[in-house]
């Protein structure tokens, strides 16, 4: 890491900003961007969907990528780890862990989740990205990473069952209870 992305990572760290709020780095800087409440509900019905539809995996969230690679640690919405590898100590994560990554859009984040995330996710090996876009009321599911670009896209809208490939099982996401602004 170069010295001023070192002192990026150190501020995002130290800096307070409200709980209605996020603090991201963003090709303009650091940016606090606002959470939505359909972004708020969204994760939650997601998190209770990983409780009731994949035992013995734990919903995570609002956590750290581990490497960075770029300087850059992606913080996705949600995932799930193995019961027996959570840390729950730890607020990052090593991307060999990570089944999949969702990310739910916000007006700030749209161009990052579809482009930027999307590169960084295929890179990293993680084998599924689920974006659920709150704005149109879409999803698009990646999955299939090779030589750094997802070969395999689906793409719905909120109603639709979404199907996660995790380790040896399905995880099956009802859209239906995702919230749309």
């Amino acid at each position: 890491m170069t010295i001023a992305e070192d002192w990026v990572a150190d501020a995002m760290e130290n800096l307070e900003v409200p709980r209605t709020m996020r603090l991201r780095l963003t090709r303009n800087g650091l940016t606090v961007v606002p959470v939505t409440q359909a972004h708020v509900m969204t994760q939650m019905r997601i998190f209770g969907q990983i409780d009731a539809r994949l035992p013995g995996w734990v919903p995570i969230g609002e956590f750290k990528v581990l490497p960075p690679r770029e300087g850059y640690m992606p913080e996705p919405d949600v995932s799930a780890l193995p019961q027996e590898k959570l840390d729950p100590g730890s607020s990052r994560f090593d991307e060999g862990l990570l089944p999949f990554v969702v990310e739910i859009v916000s007006p700030e984040s749209k161009g990052r989740d579809y482009s930027t995330k999307t590169d960084h996710y295929a890179l990293r090996g993680i084998p599924a990205y689920l974006i659920v876009d709150v704005l149109t009321a879409r999803w698009t599911l990646l999955t299939r990473p090779a030589d750094g670009e997802y070969q395999h896209r689906e793409s719905g809208v909120f109603g639709d069952q979404i199907e996660i490939p995790v380790a040896d099982r399905t995880l099956t996401l009802d859209s239906s209870q995702f919230m749309r602004i």
